[in-house]
């Protein structure tokens, strides 16, 4: 090419050629275009899709009480068999907030509302059984089926014991209370405190206003031994069974009427199929946050005892939010037309003579320094 001749354009944007006659400077040159095209050619290896978020990441990012919240590899997977909207839930979300910020992101849980987990929908029963097992490492369930793995919970479920929230409150965040929960150990679990389910009514398909009326009536209660013989005591068929399967029992006259309490009675939708309501208030019921006893030992001291002061924290705002539920819920039922039956003194009285063999059974089996001291806390 003579030197008169102009130039191509494009060779002004490639890199510059040298002039001699050596072919290892033209090598040089082709592996440097080869690496250059290559590395525009795979984006991916800019960046590593799979890098671990930083604790300030993972506080970040939002909880979506619908669906399970992915976090780090570190994250725990709570359990709640309740609804995303309840106040359970909404109460786990609340420690997983004030863990990931107490902690730098050391302590984040995973959220698996309506029970939940690894594409299978689960009872209370298996949610224990799963967080046992260490493939759940939290979760929040209610008192009673605890009863199967740990005996002392079962007083918590005696018809009549408890009179008012002032007397439940001392009971489930005094020593009592803190007696009961650390009987868990024993069974790989570690109670961490109680949540308020509140004081349970009558929800039925037909009216129920007197002791008369449950005789021969099937009616689901909580799966436990108590239970079970409550609903014996007052005449009735027990029908033991999990929460989320009331409705549809309900619906197709399986049942006549269940155990309840009056916010659960509205998050399962029982108005579609339960029109009545009798206000019994025969028994005071709680949940328990618990947690996979090798997961717990596994965090460090410090981060032990901010996850049992932020449970503390929690457990007082859910009660006042429960309680609010419950009288709001019962003002809601009163505007649907849905029939209430307030049980006045005698008739109060009456069912609670016809459940006083329980308590004997009770103390036959397990004495009476439970009861006593629950009776103790008015």
């Amino acid at each position: 090419m003579s030197s008169s001749q102009a130039e191509p354009d494009w060779l002004d944007e490639a890199l510059p050629l040298p002039k001699a006659g050596l072919i290892w400077p033209w090598i040089v040159a082709g592996s440097i275009l080869f690496l250059f095209g290559l590395y525009l050619l795979l984006p991916g290896i800019q960046e590593n899709p799979r890098a671990k978020p930083s604790p300030a990441q993972i506080a970040d990012q939002p909880v979506n009480s619908g669906t399970p919240v992915l976090v780090d590899e570190h994250a725990l997977n709570f359990l709640v068999v309740d609804s995303a909207t309840s106040s359970f839930a909404q109460a786990a979300e609340q420690l997983d907030r004030d863990m990931r910020t107490q902690t730098d992101g050391r302590v984040a849980f995973n959220i698996h509302p309506s029970g939940q987990f690894q594409g299978q929908k689960l009872d209370e029963m298996s949610i224990v059984q799963k967080v046992r097992k260490g493939e759940a490492q939290i979760a929040i369930v209610t008192c009673s089926p605890l009863a199967n793995f740990a005996p002392a919970f079962e007083v918590l479920d005696l018809p009549f014991l408890f009179h008012s929230y002032e007397q439940a409150d001392r009971v489930m965040e005094g020593p009592v209370g803190d007696k009961i929960l650390g009987t868990l150990s024993e069974y790989g679990l570690v109670g961490l405190g109680t949540l308020e389910v509140g004081f349970r009514i009558f929800s039925s398909s037909t009216p129920l206003p007197t002791l008369e009326d449950f005789r021969d009536k099937k009616v689901r209660v909580m799966q436990s031994s108590v239970a079970i013989g409550m609903a014996r005591a007052l005449g009735c068929e027990a029908v033991p069974s999990p929460v989320d399967k009331i409705y549809q029992m309900g619906k197709e006259g399986y049942i006549d009427a269940a155990d309840r309490t009056y916010p659960t009675y509205w998050d399962f939708k029982l108005f579609e199929v339960q029109r009545y309501i009798t206000e019994s208030r025969h028994s005071y019921t709680s949940k328990a946050i618990i947690m996979n006893k090798t997961a717990y030992d596994k965090l460090s001291e410090a981060d032990r005892k901010t996850l049992r002061l932020a449970v503390k924290k929690i457990q007082t705002e859910q009660r006042k939010q429960q309680r609010l539920d419950d009288q709001r819920v019962k003002q809601e039922c009163r505007k649907q037309g849905i029939q209430i039956y307030e049980l006045g003194p005698a008739e109060t009285s009456r069912f609670a003579e016809a459940c006083r063999p329980l308590y004997d059974e009770y103390t036959k089996l397990r004495g009476s320094e439970y009861i006593d001291a629950i009776r103790a806390a008015k």
